[in-house]
């Protein structure tokens, strides 16, 4: 008898496409967007859903039994998955690749690669093939993350030379994000390990 391949699920926080792709997993064959409601927790919104699972169809992900224009009125999809993959697929509606969240993964891994490093060398080591990311925004990036506490300052910066950090609180596969409040959301632990000081915020109102 051939084994069952090992079921793997990702840890801490989970964004609504990769919560969808996990209930995907474990349905795998004749379900439909009805069977979520047991296995899909938190749930997400059903324009959500709806938008995320045709875009898997289109990508080759999943298969339909029949195609939409043979559904009687009121009835739904009935999906296979056929192309399995442990990350959540990065896709649109129409089935193509999305890069958004790309870059800020690239370079938190190039960070737990390298180790010690300075911004120049993580938009070098997190660039490739449509992913390139510039000096600039992978400074922003390193400094907020020196604020929250991730990395520990090996030599100063000095004039024409940047900084060079050493990477010391690694929490996890997920990238912590700089949300648009300037604060650091870390999904591998489920909390803000930064946030902007009330005068900070002040600071930078008009």
């Amino acid at each position: 008898m051939a084994r069952k391949p090992i079921e793997h699920e990702r840890v801490g926080m989970l964004t609504p496409r990769e919560r969808i792709w996990q209930a995907v997993r474990k349905l795998r064959t004749g379900f439909t967007t009805k069977d979520f409601d047991v296995v899909l927790r938190p749930i997400v919104k059903k324009d959500t859903l709806n938008s995320y699972m045709t875009g898997l169809v289109a990508a080759g992900y999943l298969k339909t039994e029949r195609p939409a224009s043979e559904l009687s009125v009121g009835e739904i999809h009935v999906y296979t998955l056929i192309k399995d993959s442990f990350e959540a697929p990065r896709v649109s509606k129409t089935g193509k690749p999305v890069s958004q969240g790309v870059a800020t993964l690239a370079m938190w891994r190039a960070m737990h690669v390298l180790g010690t490093f300075d911004h120049r060398d993580i938009a070098k080591s997190a660039s490739l093939g449509t992913t390139q990311i510039s000096p600039a925004v992978a400074k922003a990036y390193v400094l907020q993350l020196h604020k929250a506490g991730y990395f520990r300052v090996v030599k100063p910066s000095s004039p024409g030379v940047p900084a060079r950090y050493q990477l010391v609180r690694y929490t996890g596969a997920e990238p912590p994000a700089v949300t648009s409040r300037k604060c650091v959301f870390d999904r591998n632990l489920g909390k803000f390990t930064w946030e902007a000081a009330e005068q900070e915020v002040c600071d930078d109102i008009a």
